[in-house]
């Protein structure tokens, strides 16, 4: 298989993977429209740390389990910014360099 070959397979995997975090983030955006309506927190550690267990027990590839976690964090990571609205906090009156 030539360079050009393995790069179109890389190529073709990462539309599937920008394909399936869409679909992914889709479904995201519905867990907090429920997660709002029942009045339910939109953070649950306890779920991210059973996931991220749940991962690295599956991986069976030549990424290391910790490059795993710091994939599926950046993941729930920006979820978590689908779920809920952002939240900047600044100090200081408004006008100043602080602000």
């Amino acid at each position: 298989m030539s360079l050009d070959d393995i790069r179109n397979e890389i190529d073709a995997i990462d539309a599937q993977l920008l394909n399936l975090l869409s679909q992914r983030a889709d479904l995201v955006h519905e867990v907090g429209l429920i997660k709002k309506k029942e009045g339910l927190q939109i953070y649950a550690p306890d779920r991210e740390d059973a996931l991220l267990r749940k991962l690295v027990k599956m991986n069976q590839g030549r990424l290391p389990d910790k490059s795993i976690r710091a994939i599926y964090r950046e993941i729930m990571s920006a979820a978590l910014a689908l779920e809920e609205d952002l939240k900047i906090a600044y100090l200081g009156p408004e006008g100043t360099w602080t602000h």
